[in-house]
């Protein structure tokens, strides 16, 4: 028995209720499983300078990336080449370097294309680039090598002078990029060393080679420079032929005898010449080829006389600075020596309140010895507290001024002194930088060497140490000299000393020991 029509539909419906749910289902499946994926060139691309360029780069599967963020960025430097987000390009954050010169493809971002244009490539586009994506769920990147190039000029070739007993020929080309080789080759297209090479690049970054070579007369025919570029694959050659007549100046004899050779040549081939046409023409012109060589010998002793004449000037020359160097010395030690005349000495007397406490002073001031015992002395601004120091009391301000102290005391491993000069300012609390960039001007014994203390010390060969020595103060001169007395011989000279229109002060330092004494010695003038 049949089943009415009505039972049958509702069963139907059903059915197909059911299939479209499983469809949408399963679409919706693949849908939240599909992964944002970006692809881009398997090879690098290459271009040229001033050329535009199309950087690929696409979604797989391809599907619309109109609502997703696009970030063109450069490798090497993490910044940003080109912004798109939500159908808007961004420029806020583009590299200068860029602007107004990118372009990402709007037509083609429905179907997935990330596409970045460039125009007006630069050398320093060159380089790696990366395509990134990203929504509010993933993030891919691919990236794009670039590699930009440029073909230079032809190479400009040119003599630069004889050296090394051939002709130096140079090379330049402009305008490559990447920076390209520099090759030399003969006629037979054997290579030919460089005796210099050196690049640079303008402010487009194009690169501009120059190279040297050095041809003798062994090298017969043409000779070729070659600038290649092993990124384009590409080469620019130019040639030249060197003459055989060159390579005879390249000789210092042949130099000299050229213009005969070259007179005789040409009297001999004109006397053929002439010699034919006319007899009497030929010995006129054998008359005037001989006065030319004449004229031409009489040249060349002139020149040989110069030379000597030369020579001799260069010997005198050498004399007279000779001389003149020994008469700046003679001069320096005439200044010296007149510095030391009786009436510029000094009597030098200590000044007991600059004295350091271990310091003691004789009751004329006239000398002074380390000793372990700390004195009880008052603590004033002009006293020394940490190094063992004492200032003499006179000042000088100009003029010549010299006196002389003689050290005494038992030499053991701490015994040191240092005798000079120094400013009336010089710094007495604390630690003192024993120099002229702190105001003194002195020589210091220490465990049997003398030294200069300039910035750093300076070492003395000086053996025996003197027990005596003359410090000497020339105001005008601005300068401090110490003086054996023993043998007068300059023990060492502080020059350009800057009083900065202050007084000087005699100084001295003791160490473990030391004992120093002011005498009253006048010199016998050597």
């Amino acid at each position: 028995m049949g089943l009415p029509w009505g039972c049958g539909r509702p069963s139907l419906t059903g059915h197909a209720r059911g299939l479209l749910t499983s469809l949408v289902t399963l679409l919706l499946l693949r849908l939240g499983s599909a992964q944002l994926r970006v692809e881009g060139p398997d090879q690098p691309l290459t271009a040229t300078v001033g050329q535009d360029v199309v950087l690929p780069c696409h979604l797989s599967p391809r599907w619309d990336a109109r609502s997703l963020e696009v970030r063109w960025i450069r490798d090497d430097i993490s910044e940003t080449v080109h912004h798109y987000r939500n159908g808007e390009d961004l420029y806020g954050e583009q590299m200068g370097a860029y602007a107004g010169r990118t372009e990402l493809a709007r037509d083609g971002l429905s179907a997935g294309s990330l596409d970045l244009r460039i125009t007006g490539l630069r050398p320093l586009d060159d380089g790696r680039y990366f395509c990134t994506v990203k929504n509010a769920d993933a993030y891919d990147e691919a990236m794009v090598d670039l590699e930009v190039s440029a073909t230079g000029a032809d190479p400009h070739l040119s003599l630069g002078g004889y050296e090394a007993g051939g002709i130096q020929v140079l090379c330049r080309s402009a305008g490559w990029y990447p920076l390209p080789q520099l090759l030399w080759r003969d006629a037979r297209g054997q290579h030919l060393p460089s005796v210099s090479q050196t690049h640079s690049q303008d402010q487009e970054g194009l690169y501009e080679i120059k190279g040297a070579v050095i041809v003798t007369r062994s090298i017969e025919g043409s000779l070729s420079c070659v600038v290649r570029s092993s990124r384009l694959q590409q080469e620019r050659e130019s040639s030249l032929h060197i003459a055989a007549p060159f390579f005879l100046n390249a000789q210092p004899w042949m130099v000299a005898l050229t213009p005969v050779f070259v007179l005789l040549a040409v009297s001999v081939g004109l006397g053929v010449y002439l010699f034919l046409k006319k007899a009497a023409q030929s010995r006129e012109l054998e008359k005037q080829t001989a006065e030319l060589v004449n004229k031409n010998a009489k040249l060349a002793q002139k020149d040989e006389r110069l030379a000597e004449l030369a020579a001799e000037l260069e010997v005198k020359d050498a004399r007279l600075v000779q001389q003149s160097a020994i008469l700046k010395e003679q001069a320096a030690e005439l200044v010296w020596r007149k510095l030391l005349l009786p009436e510029n000495t000094v009597k030098v007397t200590l000044d007991p309140d600059t004295a350091h406490p271990l310091l003691v002073l004789s009751e004329d001031h006239r000398s002074v010895r380390w000793e372990s015992t700390w004195r009880k002395v008052p603590s004033t601004p002009e006293r020394f507290d940490i190094r063992c120091c004492v200032l003499g009391r006179e000042k000088f301000k100009e003029g010549r001024h010299w006196w002389e102290v003689e050290m005494e005391g038992e030499r053991g491993k701490h015994y040191w002194w240092a005798v000079g000069v120094a400013r009336a300012s010089v710094k007495r609390k604390g630690e003192i930088n024993m120099s002229p960039d702190e105001g003194i001007w002195a020589v210091q014994y220490d465990e049997g060497q003398l030294k200069s203390l300039t910035s750093p010390p300076t070492p003395l060969s000086l053996s025996p140490v003197p027990t005596r020595i003359w410090v000497c103060l020339d105001c005008t001169q601005g300068q401090v000299s110490f003086i054996n007395p023993d043998n007068w011989v300059k023990i060492f000279t502080f020059t350009e000393v800057s009083l900065k229109w202050e007084t000087i002060r005699p100084w001295f330092w003791l160490g473990t020991n030391a004992q120093l004494c002011l005498s009253d010695s006048t010199p016998q003038i050597l």
